[in-house]
């Protein structure tokens, strides 16, 4: 019977017979919080497992991905899902996908999507309520890598591109982390370690839950992959994480990866633009879209126009074109998968010289001893005797750039003399100790550090001999600003406040005074300061990080407004300025509310955003989240440990919603394991993905 009801979902939903993988050849083990080891014969079969596991732990915002993949994710969430709608047609996205995708990716990665979206299809089947949309059932292999390159297009530049355009704020800007994201990184040599090892922090910042959120499971197949990390929903391998013989973390960089081009329209006909001395016609085409407002589907036409430089963007402040490689390359997947199948540093680097991912700085170790540093990603390999300052006003071809910086001249270090790299979103010059950083430039190279990166230089270039595993532990949870950083620099005229001159805030600006600038959670100045921070933040509407990166510093007056602001909102909540960081930042899920350490742009990262208003609590929304910690011996040991802010699942109602959370803010991981007859015997669970 259950065969049956198996073809007939395969007839139905239109996956070949010839091509279907029988569920009853995959295990997933659920250990005792709930993340799932995958287990089968192939890859296309663990694909299959991971999709059903992560299905059953998140299919909503696995569908919510692969629906913006489709162009609809407008019609189930509203405004905020019909910008990915159309981000999805201006760049292109689509068509590039349609065309490519049996040419431009590789026989057996095809089939672990394949593997992969007939796992979404079949949980798809047997929890029809579940489903968000009826009409995108059944998801295609495409869509999958649709939503690959959407989501890395607008996270590789194009979104902060459209944002910074919108805003008429390009110069500004356009050279800083607008978005307040980032990560952290460590890799450290066996000369460095107390114990011979190779050791390696992985240390990503994002959302703690939602579409963009880490994800962690671990995938076995008798065809040798053995990867166990995080990804986020949709994905169908590994994004960060460790083998039994190596790993990677990934990092933000923020140098130029593309370039706007603001327009020169024909004065005489506004659908001409000016390239090299001609006018030249836009291409048009039509995006038709969809969009939910309360409660009604409302049809949405949106003009897409094109030119010599790449797609559109109209605003009242002029036309602008966008070029970004990020969006002619859909490949990434493929190369993320083949990073889970290295074994060793050679193949790991034949993996990473597809160079098909468009962003994100790569930090590795492995058992061999070896350590990397590489600023990885597509980089326009610009003309340096051009001026290539944000926006573009040339229109000259030779402002088009047609080919990226090829492998060898990427910013790298590998296993440096000073035995440890690095990165918090900083600048390629600043990655391992100062007699060891990579020494050059390139148009459009990320220039700027961040409060993060001083105070891993700090930490670890002046750290003398070997690092104990507890050196380790201390500089990964570190909470504080710099005291010769960006954070003292930008932020001098709040601390230099006269109490004498401002009597209403006197009081606040000596308890500010006190500060070591440590994100404790039993210190009160770090509480003022924090709401103190955000008050900035909100005012401005930027990231709190933005704050420190740009180039102006605050003023005194905006020093005052912000105390006072801050100060109102804290005698009106708390009803006293007297509060510890505990009493106004939470790890908040559910019933569940967790005093927690840390600060924004500290290591022990946390962005921050009022969940209740009437009792002045803030909650932990983005930052430090899914952590891993792993050391390799050359005798083929392996210890890993990781931890997740909130738990395995994304439902109210299971216990592995919350199970993590106090293990998190007691800044504890748990242990994980690759021995297969372990995970076996001590799991909570363990079934056939039926």
């Amino acid at each position: 019977m259950r065969l049956t009801l198996f073809v007939l979902f395969l007839s139905v939903f239109g996956t070949s017979i010839a091509q279907k993988i029988d569920p009853k050849n995959i295990s997933i083990a659920r250990d005792k919080f709930g993340v799932p080891h995958i287990f089968a014969k192939t890859d296309a079969e663990a694909a299959y497992g991971l999709a059903w596991a992560h299905s059953e732990d998140d299919f909503e915002h696995i569908q919510q991905n692969l629906l913006a993949a489709q162009g609809h994710l407008g019609e189930v969430i509203g405004k905020e899902g019909v910008l990915f709608d159309y981000g999805l047609k201006l760049l292109g996205v689509d068509t590039l996908v349609d065309k490519l995708y049996e040419t431009n990716l590789s026989a057996d990665f095809k089939k672990v999507v394949s593997g992969y979206t007939q796992g979404l299809n079949a949980f798809a089947a047997a929890h029809p309520k579940e489903i968000l949309r009826k009409k995108s059932f059944p998801f295609k292999e495409e869509d999958i890598i649709k939503g690959y390159t959407l989501s890395l297009s607008l996270m590789s530049g194009v979104g902060v591109a459209l944002k910074t355009i919108k805003a008429n704020k390009i110069e500004e800007f356009n050279n800083a982390n607008d978005e307040g994201k980032g990560s952290n990184a460590i890799a450290i040599a066996p000369s460095r370690t107390e114990d011979g090892k190779t050791w390696l922090a992985i240390n990503s910042h994002q959302p703690l839950e939602g579409r963009f959120a880490w994800y962690e499971a671990h995938v076995n197949s008798e065809e040798g992959w053995n990867m166990m990390g995080g990804l986020f929903p949709g994905g169908v391998s590994i994004f960060v994480g460790s083998s039994p013989t190596l790993g990677w973390a990934h990092t933000t960089n923020y140098n130029i990866w593309g370039d706007i081009h603001k327009l020169k329209q024909n004065p005489k006909n506004k659908m001409q633009y000016e390239y090299d001395g001609k006018w030249l016609d836009f291409k048009k085409s039509k995006a038709k879209l969809k969009v939910k407002i309360a409660g009604m589907k409302l049809r949405v036409n949106k003009r897409i126009l094109n030119t010599e430089f790449g797609p559109v963007f109209e605003t009242k402040h002029g036309w602008y074109a966008i070029r970004f490689p990020a969006y002619k390359e859909m490949r990434a997947g493929e190369q993320w998968f083949r990073m889970n199948k290295s074994h060793n540093w050679q193949e790991f680097e034949k993996a990473i010289k597809m160079e098909a991912i468009p962003s994100f700085n790569i930090i590795y170790g492995d058992k061999d001893g070896n350590i990397l540093f590489q600023c990885s990603g597509h980089y326009p390999d610009r003309d340096p005797k051009l001026d290539w300052h944000q926006p573009i006003t040339s229109a000259s071809s030779k402002h088009k750039w047609t080919s990226l910086m090829p492998y060898e001249k990427k910013p790298s270090s590998f296993n440096p003399d000073c035995g440890f790299v690095f990165n918090a979103n900083n600048s390629p010059l600043e990655c391992s100790g100062k007699d060891c950083n990579w020494s050059s430039y390139f148009p459009g190279m990320q220039t700027f550090g961040s409060n993060r990166a001083t105070r891993l230089t700090e930490l670890m270039d002046t750290h003398i001999g070997a690092f104990t595993w507890a050196d380790f532990l201390r500089i990964k949870y570190d909470n504080a600003y710099s005291k010769n950083g960006q954070y003292a620099s930008r932020f001098e005229a709040v601390y230099a406040l006269d109490p004498a001159k401002y009597p209403d805030i006197a009081d606040y600006i000596l308890k500010l005074k006190k500060w070591d600038l440590t994100g404790n959670s039993n210190s009160n100045e770090a509480g003022l300061a924090m709401v103190m921070h955000k008050t900035m933040a909100l005012k401005e509407d930027v990231p709190f990080a933005f704050l420190m990166v740009r180039d102006r510093k605050i003023s005194e007056q905006e020093a005052v407004d912000a105390i006072r602001e801050a100060k109102k909102f804290l005698i009106k909540t708390h009803g006293t300025i007297d509060v510890k960081l505990a009493d106004v930042q939470r790890l908040h899920r559910g019933n569940v509310s967790l005093p927690v350490s840390g600060l924004a742009e500290v290591l022990r990262a946390a962005e921050i955003k009022l969940y209740d208003k009437k009792k002045g609590l803030y909650g932990i929304v983005h930052g430090d989240g899914y952590i891993q910690l792993c050391k390799w011996g050359k005798d083929g040991s392996v210890e890993i440990n990781s931890i997740n802010a909130y738990g395995a699942s994304a439902h109210p109602e299971s216990k592995h919603y919350t199970d993590q959370m106090e293990l998190f803010v007691q800044e504890k991981t748990k242990p994980m394991t690759f021995d297969k007859a372990q995970i076996l015997r001590e799991a909570e669970r363990v079934y056939k993905p039926e």
